[in-house]
């Protein structure tokens, strides 16, 4: 029974790895370049109301990684390998983690509250730019993430 909850687990997690990782690339191809175009008035694709609503996707997607990379390490301790490769993706998604809440939302946060109509700055341009850039370097931390949960997945033996 054990061994089997481990198995679902472990496909739970990569599944909602791959979904951080894909939504992350969607983000960064189709939405960003459509909010970041004219600021502040393209910021109506990310204006709840208005605009596509990531908080419906991005929570339940972090709260099942939190979930499953709990209940999988609890459920795998013992498999070192699987271990091993589970703390380093928890490691990554923990610093990707901090640093999304520390910079990231709450700059998305902010421009949502810019009303559409207002007057663009060189102020809000560079935040614009810089906000655009750091982004990039978050999908790396994703793709580990991702990596570790789906080898072991492939390592996991069952006990």
């Amino acid at each position: 029974m054990t061994t089997n909850l481990a198995l679902w687990s472990l496909i739970f997690l990569s599944f909602s790895m791959a979904g951080a990782f894909g939504g992350g690339l969607y983000e960064h191809i189709v939405l960003t370049p459509l909010w970041s175009a004219s600021p502040p008035s393209s910021f109506s694709i990310i204006q709840p109301g208005t605009g596509v609503p990531l908080q419906r996707f991005w929570i339940p997607v972090h709260a099942a990684i939190t979930f499953f990379i709990l209940v999988t390490l609890f459920l795998t301790w013992n498999d070192i390998t699987v271990r091993r490769l589970l703390l380093i993706g928890l490691a990554s998604y923990i610093v990707m983690r901090i640093w999304s809440g520390l910079f990231f939302i709450r700059e998305m946060l902010a421009f949502q509250k810019i009303p559409l109509d207002s007057a663009p700055s060189t102020e809000l341009s560079a935040r614009v730019a810089r906000w655009t850039y750091w982004t990039w370097f978050r999908e790396p931390l994703d793709i580990i993430s991702f990596v570790g949960s789906v080898l072991a997945l492939y390592w996991f033996q069952g006990g």
